[in-house]
């Protein structure tokens, strides 16, 4: 296990959770899957590491997924529902909390050059019929998130919050419906 390389040092931690995009993004509430990519290797279920290491009766809330790529690693929380819908304080909870928890996991790992990217995938926006409104409610929709990575000592290089749509568009490897 490399102490200097974030994929292979996660890999060895996170191995026997290895997972797809489609199961991590599962909505058991609706019976659904915000995102159906079973292609894309190197996804992992924190949601199933955080049941299997920790206390059952005080579960920490945490974000869903991993991906790692290279020298990028990708914080994943799924919402099958509208962003307007979605609930700040429980975002901010998540972020935290997996926050603390990664932070943890990696005490001995010496990051060189990784990028730290804390993703929000959410339903679609609807696109109005004459005045589509989705760039003002997404720089509106962050969820408090930036502030909360300063107090946790700026932990994320990037912070992004969208619909399935634009990571369709901007990751064009992922196969989501």
């Amino acid at each position: 296990m490399s102490k200097y390389n974030l994929k292979e040092f996660l890999e060895n931690k996170l191995k026997k959770y290895q997972s797809t995009f489609k199961n991590t993004s599962y909505d058991d509430t609706n019976n659904r899957y915000l995102c159906n990519d079973e292609t894309t290797l190197n996804v992992y279920d924190f949601d199933k590491y955080i049941k299997e290491n920790f206390d059952k009766s005080k579960l920490p809330s945490s974000p869903d997924a991993i991906y790692l790529e290279n020298k990028r690693f990708y914080f994943v929380e799924f919402k099958y529902q509208k962003a307007s819908y979605i609930e700040s304080k429980e975002i901010k909870s998540k972020f935290e909390k997996g926050t603390n928890i990664l932070k943890d996991m990696l005490k001995k790992f010496t990051p060189k050059d990784n990028i730290f990217i804390f993703c929000v995938v959410f339903e679609n926006q609807r696109i109005g019929r004459y005045f589509d409104s989705r760039h003002i409610e997404t720089n509106s929709i962050r969820f408090g998130l930036d502030e909360l990575n300063k107090n946790l000592g700026g932990f994320y290089d990037n912070i992004i919050t969208q619909d399935i749509n634009f990571y369709k568009d901007n990751f064009k490897k992922l196969i989501c419906k």
